[in-house]
């Protein structure tokens, strides 16, 4: 089976097959002799069969209608103990389950749709990766109400640990840690709050219940903990490390499949230099597989300048996230920084869960955030065997592989375009189509130039790379025929695919020069003629 039909399977089973009923109608699979290349199907009597049709003749693909529903149920048993039959099934109707009936849904409608998500859900909904793997974000906050309708169904829950016995039964220093922990008072009771409850419902709320709201997940898994200081937030992060650690090396038996991590807090003025013990554990739980969405600044301020904490932490596993309004545009009390923050996301005009079992308005860059999270998440979950068999053996490669589709996918819009790295705003759709294309790609060519255009130049040139996504760490270097280097700059990203890189060449003397394109552990060169 190639990729393009197992990706039409999937999409097909997810989008909920449910029976309606009983059917007269059975779909057949029948062998197919190797010698002739015709189905086995020719001499087999079927009682009250009324008419047939073959729909996939080289696959032996059959559908057959019968006079009645108990003429089918008959036949369906005389079937499947035949061996010239692979696989019989009722030919069962389908909800298209791709827009979830939560009663409130309108009204996050919006800023769904805009930040893909939508489109998204046509392929998978989330919640776990196709080998059946639970997807698991860990979400850091003041508060959260666990017991909410809309909420409870998706929180993780430690397999290792047997609720309210007194012991640390996974001996983790722990007890009785069912959801994740309350650092603040170290105990396993979670604090209830208004702001962590509004995170994890924009992340996770139960969607397709007919009850509230839907996450950008449907089901998920959600570990939580109650921070409020520096300490209890890399205490927290090293419970989450621990657990994707022990996910890693025992291949999924033990341990949790945690690949994002949600901060809507910060120190806003703050720098990652003022806090090194917090900032570097973006990159040890990078390290294991793990992403991390903040939310930046709530200031209108460029945080190149101003700093944040944690949006300067210079890390590829951190993505910092800006507030945008209903209209697209970068909100008058978000932070932005070219260097250091990275897309935006419609916090405003969010709508999510609040304690009391009830639901209510949420904006800020704190709403942002969570998108970026959630799309982390979605991303994980959609069927790309090259990709899952890379989260085994190398779970931190695969996680830049997210963090570059999320970047690379985002929709550019004016206000963001000079204000964060990507230029734009979440569009997890795309970033899914990138992350589908990587995995018909298959193995991931060496990095090389495919195209310099206009060359010679007198002034800027673009480099086309065999890339559909790129770090925005990517560097250019350029050297005269003598071999010295007389430029190092930071490339233009231009918007689309493959990778296109504008590079300004105009301030230097006519001559040859060799142009060497760095990303990450790789490089490739290319001559430029500037006249």
């Amino acid at each position: 089976m190639n990729l393009r039909s197992y990706l039409l399977i999937q999409l097909f089973l997810i989008w909920g097959l449910s029976v309606s009923g009983q059917t007269r109608q059975l779909l057949v699979q029948w062998n197919i002799d190797g010698t002739t290349g015709k189905m086995l199907n020719s001499e087999l009597p079927l009682f009250g069969l009324a008419s047939r049709k073959l729909i996939v003749p080289d696959a032996g693909i059959e559908l057959l209608i019968f006079v009645d529903e108990a003429k089918a149920n008959l036949a369906a048993h005389q079937l499947a103990s035949n061996p010239i039959v692979l696989h019989v099934q009722r030919d069962r109707t389908v909800d298209f389950r791709n827009q979830p009936n939560d009663a409130q849904y309108w009204r996050q409608a919006n800023n769904l749709d805009r930040t893909g998500f939508t489109d998204a859900w046509n392929l998978t909904t989330g919640g776990q990766t196709p080998d059946g793997h639970d997807i698991v974000i860990a979400v850091l906050d003041g508060g959260f109400q666990t017991n909410h309708p809309d909420l409870k169904a998706n929180l993780w829950t430690n397999p290792a640990e047997i609720p309210d016995d007194g012991r640390d039964n996974d001996g983790n220093g722990y007890v009785d840690d069912r959801y994740g922990w309350n650092m603040v008072d170290g105990t396993q009771r979670l604090k209830v709050g208004t702001h962590g409850t509004q995170v994890i419902g924009t992340l996770g709320a139960v969607g397709d219940n007919e009850l509230g709201i839907t996450g950008t997940n449907w089901n998920t898994k959600m570990m939580l903990f109650s921070i409020q200081r520096e300490s209890q937030i890399i205490e927290a992060y090293e419970y989450v490390r621990q657990q994707r650690k022990l996910w890693n090396e025992t291949q999924g038996r033990e341990g949790a499949f945690v690949v994002a991590t949600n901060a809507s807090f910060g120190v806003e003025g703050g720098t990652c230099d003022q806090y090194p013990l917090w900032g570097a554990m973006y990159d040890k739980l990078g390290a294991e597989g793990i992403l991390t969405a903040a939310a930046t600044a709530n200031f209108s301020w460029d945080v190149d300048e101003r700093g944040d904490m944690p949006s300067d932490c210079e890390t590829d596993y951190l993505l910092s996230v800006a507030n945008v309004d209903t209209l697209d545009r970068l909100y008058r009390m978000s932070a932005y920084g070219r260097e250091n923050v990275d897309l935006g996301a419609p916090g405003e005009g969010s709508y999510s869960t609040l304690p009391g079992n009830q639901f209510g308005g949420f904006g800020n860059t704190s709403a942002a955030a969570p998108y970026v999270t959630g799309a982390i998440a979605l991303l994980y979950s959609s069927p790309c065997p090259s990709f899952h068999d890379k989260v085994k053996t190398d779970p931190a490669e695969a996680a830049l592989m997210i963090r570059d589709v999320l970047l690379a996918g985002t929709k550019t819009l004016p206000s963001l375009e000079f204000r964060t790295s990507s230029g734009g705003m979440l569009n997890v759709a795309k970033s899914q189509e990138l992350l589908i294309e990587l995995c018909e790609d298959g193995e991931e060519s060496e990095l090389a130039v495919a195209n310099v255009s206009p060359n010679p130049t007198s002034d800027f040139t673009v480099i086309t790379l065999n890339k559909l996504v790129i770090s925005n760490e990517v560097s250019v270097r350029v050297f005269d025929l003598n071999g010295r280097l007389v430029s190092t700059q930071r490339p233009i990203r231009i918007p689309g695919t493959p990778v296109q890189l504008g590079v300004n060449l105009g301030e230097l003397p006519s001559g040859y020069y060799q142009v060497m394109v760095i990303e990450r552990e790789e490089s490739t060169t290319t001559r430029v003629i500037v006249h």
